[in-house]
């Protein structure tokens, strides 16, 4: 706020609904919201993974809303010349999905549809499942 201030320069914010974040992720509060985003009702630019403990979390929650495209052999650190060497098309073909890559890992949150069955654990003490 200070630097806008001092320079005159006028900043926005991205709306919640096309750019949401870990905010409407992990509150129950947005589980219509989310409900929608996991069903495609509604398609945001963007999910950015905020308020959430650490990458490995980000991660496992990305793959379990359908919107992980890695192959696993990609996201295991493997080097751009490595999987370059893996395909003619490149890393993009070695590496990109063309379909989401749907791994159900925690009951009580945000998911894809193909999850609503899952006999995931839940990650939060006293989570509800997020399909019931």
């Amino acid at each position: 706020d200070e630097h806008s201030s001092l320079t005159g320069l006028r900043v926005k914010t991205l709306g919640g609904a096309d750019f949401p974040g870990g905010y409407h992720f992990h509150r129950k509060k947005e589980i219509d919201f989310m409900k929608d985003v996991a069903t495609g009702k509604h398609v945001p630019y963007l999910l950015h993974m905020s308020w959430t403990t650490n990458k490995s979390n980000k991660l496992l929650f990305f793959k379990q809303m359908g919107l992980w495209y890695t192959n696993k052999r990609c996201e295991a650190g493997m080097g751009v010349s490595e999987a370059d060497k893996v395909t003619e098309g490149g890393l993009a073909k070695a590496c990109c999905s063309k379909d989401p890559i749907i791994t159900c890992h925690y009951a009580d949150k945000p998911s894809s549809e193909q999850c609503k069955n899952s006999d995931a654990p839940n990650i939060d003490n006293k989570g509800k499942p997020f399909w019931k």
